[in-house]
């Protein structure tokens, strides 16, 4: 997501790391869903526990606290004291709503089929609306960006700041597709626990959503920014594919220093998420010319004379540095973020 968010230029970096700008996937477009199946997954690690006791109280102040969280970074970035012009949908918030779904459902039954069911639901309905649903005010259904029930909502229910102006990428109809993401990892996780699955069964259940969602795209093509059925279940699907192949090769690799310090990265995700975003508060500042930090530094690494591709990407690069620098200092003062 670093490596996404901090490209030196949008415009000039390498096709794969820049968002789809409407229909279409790209590479940076399966970080934000992948995490999101993540959420699904480990959920159930954690209140699924023999003689786990429901606290709503804790499962709320966590909702809650990435929620604050989310908008106090989107604040740092774009400060002001017009609260038309706070944005209040974003990465973090989204993670807390699919969080709140994914425990709610947790609690109702421990099975893998109703998670999978109401992702199925949802994704259904999601559809449905998209396909069918027109405006309150006449406009007919549409998929295109700021028009259909998804842009009316999106213009109409979201308070303050809408980012695309007409659409919210984090919007409201698109965030009942994501929950679905969180609840097919709360399915395939009680699954995987609950059937000793082997890597290559589990591989296989990855295979068979992708190839469900690529059979949809004629209807339905593949939108991050809608959060189509397509899309969320090729993304499950290829998450699902990756988990599988590093669960087989874990045993090998699980000891590797690389390895071993990815993971450390993985367990203080919030934190590290965090850094990243102060650091691009930072950079987005104005320099007394009217220069943005950001395309001073960028412009200044650009003199090295590497193709503007590979400079963009190396800039990127610097900024994870410094994030992933800045993480072990903050860990042995026991700064990490834990919500």
């Amino acid at each position: 997501m670093i490596l996404v968010n901090v490209q030196g230029n949008g415009n000039a970096a390498f096709a794969t790391l820049r968002h789809a700008e409407w229909n279409g996937l790209t590479f940076a477009d399966l970080v934000f869903p992948i995490f999101l199946l993540i959420v699904g997954l480990s959920a159930p690690l954690a209140l699924d526990k023999a003689g786990y006791t429901v606290s709503w109280t804790a499962i709320c102040r966590r909702v809650f606290l990435l929620f604050i969280i989310g908008v106090a970074l989107s604040w740092l970035i774009r400060p002001t004291l017009d609260p038309n012009m706070i944005r209040w949908s974003g990465v973090l918030q989204r993670i807390g709503i699919v969080y709140l779904v994914c425990a709610a459902v947790i609690f109702i039954r421990r099975s893998a089929a109703l998670p999978m069911l109401i992702a199925l639901m949802l994704l259904v309905v999601h559809s449905w609306m998209l396909l069918k649903v027109g405006t309150p005010t006449g406009a007919p259904a549409s998929m295109e960006p700021g028009k259909g029930i998804s842009g009316w909502l999106d213009q109409n229910l979201i308070p303050g700041r809408v980012l695309r102006k007409t659409w919210e990428p984090e919007g409201v109809l698109s965030t009942m597709a994501a929950a679905a993401n969180g609840l097919i990892g709360v399915g395939i996780m009680r699954w995987v626990k609950g059937n000793e699955v082997s890597h290559a069964r589990l591989a296989l259940a990855g295979v068979i959503i992708l190839a469900a969602g690529l059979a949809s795209t004629p209807i339905l093509p593949l939108n991050k920014n809608l959060w189509t059925a397509s899309f969320a279940l090729a993304t499950c699907g290829i998450g699902i594919i990756f988990w599988a192949s590093l669960k087989s090769i874990w045993s090998i690799l699980g000891e590797n220093k690389i390895a071993l310090w990815t993971a450390s990265l993985g367990q203080a995700a919030l934190t590290l998420y965090v850094v990243h975003t102060l650091l691009i508060a930072i950079i987005v500042r104005k320099l007394p010319n009217g220069e943005t930090i950001w395309d001073a530094t960028y412009q200044e690494l650009s003199n090295v004379g590497l193709p503007a591709p590979v400079t963009s990407l190396l800039y990127a690069l610097i900024a994870a540095a410094i994030s992933c620098a800045v993480l072990p200092w903050l860990k042995r003062r026991g700064w990490v973020l834990k919500v």
